[in-house]
C-alpha cells in the first residue's frame, strides 16, 4: 500500500470512529411507580449526580409519561 493509501485509510477509520461520537438517545422502558420516579429524581438532583436543569426536563417528561399512563 502506497502512504497516500495507508493515510487515506487511516482517515476513513478515524472518521468513522467519530461517528459514533456525540449525544445519543437512549429510550428506558420505567415500570417504576410516579411517586418512585419523582423520588429518585429528587435523590439525583440533591446529590449532585443532575443538574437543576437536567432534573427539570427529566421531571416534565416523567409528568408527561404518569399523566398519560393514568388516562389510559
Amino acid at each position: 500500500m502506497t502512504q497516500a493509501m495507508m493515510i487515506a485509510s487511516a482517515m476513513f477509520g478515524l472518521s468513522l470512529a467519530l461517528a459514533g461520537c456525540g449525544h445519543t438517545t437512549r429510550v428506558v422502558q420505567n415500570s417504576d411507580t410516579c411517586g418512585k420516579q419523582m423520588t429518585d429524581l429528587q435523590d439525583a438532583l440533591a446529590s449532585g449526580a443532575m443538574s437543576q436543569h437536567e432534573y427539570n426536563k427529566a421531571r416534565r417528561v416523567a409528568v408527561e409519561r404518569c399523566e398519560s399512563r393514568d388516562n389510559r
